[in-house]
């Protein structure tokens, strides 16, 4: 349950050089820039080091060959799994070999692939390293070949580290992800599920049962992404049946940065009202862009006259740094932010004098960055089970970034009985951000409401407040005149007038207003909150349909509290207020997630109806896999009631369970979710349900856990899924060997993967198992040179001799040698055999180590 030994010598360095210093290490070196001690990594060119043997306190210290430590260089020739990282971000995780410059000393050799995935502006590159570095068989060391360059292996965290000026470099966006790393995954065959099961008695002897079972089930194969969603009902009055909700096939259309569907699927509602449709889709998606370039932030430009450093700010907090040299500079990479709130832009002159401006920021979800653009295009029928008449259609969106403060655009619709055109933009001002929009559209329905054609305004905005924090989050009108129909509503009018039914059943929107606003109080007392809609429609008399939402939250230390009133009121005139008082605090002190968390509640209504609950949440066992809720509450028409609910999180399944009474009756509910995965390796479960895992493959792990998900465990095939990774995106999927044999080591913990959307990205953990054995050993009556290194019957690398001679090591032969060197010449090796012995008892179980003493014998 280690890192291997052949892939962390690093470990033996750090535990001899601790040694050295304890007993007062001395060195020399021409190069005194730094001496911290605390930067473990290895340099390509480091200044040697003179230890002093003597002080190792050995008999043999001077037979210790300590020369290959003076450079810092600890790794071994040879080939090794490991992460790169440039300028801080990772760009692979590669096998590189690692050659012997010398003696003592091996350096990284990069290839021309790994070249490639450095991104080097060869235009900048000295022209004298241009031919080597686009050899095809060169091996470069880049700090011999860009000036200032640097190359660092860290043993420890199994990094190599590579510095480069930036002017070396191709400019990339923040977060950008090469798409040649997106992974498309391996062949698979995917379920995901939900099930539950209800029973409910009444005082009365009736019983209400029923079982609901969701299913989302997908098959890859290549690039091509099959998806089928459904569920399942049963009660005893009705019987079962199963219901298809959609079945479609996508795959990545990457020259327009989106996807391809087909089959069932719908439209994306951003501007014409989302439909179910049977047909075809393609379809832009942002994820695909660098994170920094999705949504909407503006273009920051200026003018700097030295090498400056740029600073960008929103309500004084840093959200972008950079330098850049003499001249005009724009800044085009800024990540998304939110929907509003100006920025404000520090230019810092290397003479010290300073440059301040302001650049309006407001955004809405139309609005996008100069240049870009989002795009659907759509062709199919109508999906509608309540309807006869499922129509072929057309549907096309476009939205562009036309300047830092306007973004247009417009869509279209088109069936034999209706059509629909949109135009719109959005505008972002010092005074907020604006977007307005005009539909026209027109119906074929026939009968008595003819060919009706009307048009639908649309109006919202955004705005925050800096000086006040207060901020509209949106604030959106709509009016429809008496003519205007979408293109669902006016399908089912056409289906009510063929089936004879009266056509104006179908509600007909005039007026649709929201509002959201916050707004935040001074340090310490708290926060307001108010929101509202109305809604009203041509074909219903009864007036707005209207909500109001107010509230106030603050906190006195761990106590939160808060009081709300939300009021209801119908175009029947039937209105309703209550008003809630919450307090919740966590039971006892600390961070831990596990923690007793307790909340109560009071609500009052304007009938007079009072209400009180109190309920008490928590987790409990390893990794808290194990959640409780009680609850407790008395209403004054419903009397008192109590409920308890539970959940356990298995490494197969996540279970859950509840039960509650109260007046007149009782229900008892049993449930139980999670996902499968049927792939070339057998099948794995998870608790969890996902459209996009990370396959990982540890064999002979068994029991080690992965990072970050309680409930995903490495399996007896040596399989577990890591889900919900994040498509276009890096992911870091990371092992924790805890829980596994202790004879098994993993060569690296964690990597890194760009997974396509949908797909299931098989992760390999190289492992190696064996017996741990423990030897004390001796040459010649004394024990072996601390710091000697061992290598097996194949010539590896397996350690190092500890304190006292004695050797801890991993092998994966019931019998063999172990060959022991301090030294290059025959008087400074040896062999010390071992031979495991079954039959030890101490050495059993998952956690054994064998121990025995031998002696090293002469070569």
């Amino acid at each position: 349950m280690s890192i291997s030994n052949k892939f962390l010598p690093g470990f033996y360095l750090c535990c001899f050089s601790t040694v050295i210093l304890s007993f007062s290490f001395s060195a020399t070196a021409n190069d005194t820039e730094n001496h911290s001690g605390e930067d473990k990594s290895v340099s390509s060119e480091e200044t040697a080091a003179e230890f002093d043997t003597q002080l190792l306190r050995q008999d043999r210290a001077n037979q210790i060959d300590v020369n290959r430590f003076t450079y810092g260089s600890n790794v071994i020739p040879g080939k090794y799994l490991i992460d790169i990282i440039v300028n801080g971000s990772q760009i692979s995780h590669e096998e590189v070999t690692f050659t012997e410059v010398d003696k003592y000393r091996a350096e990284a050799c990069l290839t021309p692939k790994i070249i490639q995935l450095i991104k080097l502006n060869m235009d900048r590159v000295p022209k004298d390293s241009r031919s080597e570095l686009s050899n095809p068989a060169a091996c470069s060391d880049l700090s011999q070949l860009l000036p200032n360059a640097t190359v660092h292996f860290d043993a420890d965290k199994q990094q190599l580290n590579i510095e480069i000026p930036q002017i070396y470099l191709q400019h990339t966006a923040q977060g950008s992800v090469d798409p040649s790393l997106w992974d498309s995954g391996v062949p698979a065959l995917m379920l995901g599920y939900y099930v539950n099961g209800y029973d409910s008695r009444y005082n009365n002897a009736d019983t209400a049962r029923s079982l609901y079972s969701s299913l989302n089930a997908g098959l890859n194969i290549g690039n091509w992404y099959f998806r089928h969603n459904g569920s399942y009902s049963w009660t005893p009055e009705q019987g079962g049946g199963y219901q298809s909700s959609n079945s479609y096939v996508q795959r990545d259309a990457e020259f327009v940065h989106g996807h391809l569907y087909l089959g069932q699927y719908f439209t994306s509602g951003q501007m014409f009202n989302s439909v179910s449709y049977t047909g075809a889709q393609l379809a832009s998606d942002d994820r695909m862009l660098p994170a920094s370039q999705r949504g909407y932030a503006p273009e920051i430009r200026g003018v700097a006259k030295t090498n400056a450093k740029v600073t960008i700010r929103q309500s004084g907090h840093i959200l972008y740094q950079t330098t850049v040299t003499p001249g005009a500079f724009l800044i085009d990479d800024l990540g998304q932010t939110g929907y509003g709130g100006d920025l404000d832009v520090t230019v810092e002159e290397a003479d010290g004098s300073t440059q301040q401006y302001s650049v309006p920021y407001s955004s809405l979800a139309q609005s996008l960055r100069p240049g870009t653009q989002q795009f659907t295009a759509t062709v199919g029928k109508l999906r509608d089970y309540n309807a006869a008449e499922m129509p072929l259609f057309y549907e096309t969106t476009y939205m562009r970034g036309l300047t830092n403060i306007l973004t247009a655009y417009t869509g279209l619709q088109y069936s034999q009985h209706y059509q629909a055109a949109l135009l719109g933009g959005a505008i972002g001002t010092r005074a907020g951000a604006i977007s307005a929009d005009v539909t026209q559209s027109t119906s074929q329905i026939g009968g008595k409401i003819g060919n009706p054609m009307g048009q639908s305004y649309r109006l919202s905005y955004n705005k925050l407040f800096d000086a006040t924090n207060s901020n509209i989050t949106i604030a959106a009108y709509r009016y429809s005149s008496s003519g205007y129909m979408d293109f669902q509503t006016a399908m089912s009018t056409r289906d009510a007038m063929n089936n004879g039914s009266d056509p104006d059943s179908v509600s007909r929107s005039k007026n649709q207003f929201s509002l959201s606003f916050n707004q935040g109080l001074p340090a310490g007392l708290g926060n307001l909150y108010v929101s509202s809609s109305m809604q009203n429609y041509w074909n219903n008399n009864e007036g707005y349909n209207t909500q109001y939402q107010l509230g106030y939250s603050n906190n006195y230390k761990l106590l939160n509290y808060s009081i709300n009133a939300s009021r209801n009121k119908a175009g029947n005139g039937n209105d309703q207020t209550t008003w809630y008082l919450t307090f919740s605090m966590p039971l006892g002190m600390g961070n831990g997630t596990g923690m007793p968390y307790l909340s109560m509640r009071y609500n009052q209504d304007s009938a007079g109806g009072r209400g009180q609950q109190a309920n008490l949440s928590g987790s409990f066992g390893e990794d808290n896999k194990y959640g409780y809720n009680v609850s407790g509450a008395h209403d004054d028409n419903s009397g008192s009631s109590g409920s308890v609910s539970g959940t356990w999180e298995g490494s197969k399944a996540t279970m859950n369970g509840s039960y509650s009474t109260g007046k007149g009756y009782s229900s008892t509910s049993v449930g139980m979710s999670g996902g499968m995965v049927v792939h070339s390796g057998g099948v794995t479960f998870s608790p969890y349900s996902s459209d996009n895992y990370a396959l990982i493959e540890a064999k002979g792990a068994e029991g080690a856990k992965v990072a970050g998900y309680a409930g995903a465990v490495i399996d007896g095939s040596g399989y577990a899924l890591s889900p919900s990774l994040v498509p276009y995106q890096e992911n870091r999927i990371g092992i924790n060997p805890e829980g596994s044999d202790l004879g098994v080591d993993f060569e690296n913990t964690a990597q890194n993967v760009v997974p396509r959307s949908g797909s299931v990205v098989k992760v390999k953990f190289a492992t190696h198992t064996g017996t741990p054995v423990l030897i004390t050993t001796s040459w010649q009556g004394e024990p072996l040179p601390f710091g000697a290194d061992i290598f097996d019957d194949e010539d590896t690398h397996v350690g190092a001799v500890s304190q006292g001679g004695v050797i801890y090591v991993k092998v994966s032969k019931q019998k063999g040698t172990l060959l022991v060197k301090w030294g290059e010449n025959a008087n400074n090796q040896c062999r010390v055999p071992y031979s495991l012995n079954p039959d030890d008892s101490s050495a059993k179980g998952k956690n054994a180590i064998q121990r025995f003493t031998a002696v090293c014998q002469k070569v």
